[in-house]
């Protein structure tokens, strides 16, 4: 080999350290349930200008519903000023695209659910357009508010899985099924091509504490027909969610272990957004960074 072929043959090998990383991980940060008080917004204001000054920053955000407590939700204390101002909270500092699930607080549960749900469509469905992403995003035909997008090898879907009240128990099961079937065709049109997938959404479908059989048969008909599908698609899979303000994470589903079940705490200033980071290992695709006590996370409202 001649001297300069070797030099060629040099420049043309793969680069080392973070720019090969950056092209075989991905990076997102998500949060959930808040803000419930002016602390909760202050604090996520803050948390998100730090997260846009970080060298290493998430590709994306997303909110994992609940943009407002229960009870204000039941008290009719919220308005389509609360659906604005979070959509202000999420975009005003933050350049990072940002996506939403919907939740029960700003809909099913809300004293006036059909006005709830018309200022949630109109302020925050397709939040990630404020700050598009460089990737298209695809939305399901019979329910706009679920999506789905690839990114670096990865899948990632959202859909409309809350909790709360049942107004209309017809239209509940036939939104599972919606939800089953956007998840199902997604993987059918994409696992030749993915290495792993990440599902968000509100709801808490496992359940937790005194009420946990009484959630676990709400959700049983979405359940086992989502692990059937995770079953069958072999790829490592984040399920990830809010609803439960209590951290997470299992394997809730002998019939499907490549499912990972992580639930959030709620968004406030004693628990950061988490940073996530989807690797191509086989023994550890998953993993995350809850920011406690780290770096410069801890919010002081006097500051």
């Amino acid at each position: 080999m001649t001297r300069l072929s070797l030099l060629l043959s040099l420049l043309l090998l793969p680069s080392s350290g973070a720019s090969q990383t950056n092209h075989t991980t991905v990076t997102f940060t998500a949060m959930g349930c808040g803000p419930y008080t002016p602390e909760d917004a202050a604090a996520i204001r803050f948390y998100i200008q730090r997260e846009n000054k970080l060298p290493n920053r998430s590709e994306f955000i997303i909110h994992l519903g609940d943009i407002n407590s229960g009870k204000a939700a039941r008290e009719g204390k919220t308005n389509e000023q609360t659906y604005i101002d979070i959509r202000d909270l999420l975009t005003a500092s933050n350049t990072i695209p940002t996506y939403i699930v919907v939740g029960d607080n700003e809909w099913n549960d809300h004293k006036t659910p059909d006005k709830a749900w018309s200022w949630w469509n109109r302020h925050l469905l397709k939040l990630e357009d404020v700050h598009p992403p460089s990737w298209p995003t695809e939305r399901q035909a019979v329910r706009r508010e679920n999506f789905s997008f690839t990114h670096k090898a990865v899948l990632f879907i959202g859909i409309n899985l809350v909790g709360g009240k049942v107004h209309d128990s017809e239209e509940w099961q036939k939104r599972f099924e919606q939800n089953n079937d956007w998840i199902e065709a997604q993987f059918e049109k994409h696992s030749p091509s993915i290495h792993a997938a990440v599902l968000f959404f509100q709801a808490n479908p496992v359940g937790q504490g005194p009420i946990e059989g009484q959630v676990k048969n709400r959700y049983q008909p979405f359940c086992n027909r989502l692990s059937h599908i995770c079953a069958n698609s072999g790829k490592p899979i984040l399920l990830l969610h809010a609803d439960g303000h209590k951290w997470i994470v299992d394997h809730p589903w002998k019939t499907a272990p490549n499912i990972t079940r992580i639930q959030l705490d709620r968004i406030n200033a004693q628990f950061p957004p988490v940073q996530f980071t989807i690797t191509r290992s086989a023994s550890e695709p998953f993993k995350f960074d809850r920011r406690l006590g780290n770096g410069g996370w801890a919010f002081d409202q006097k500051d």
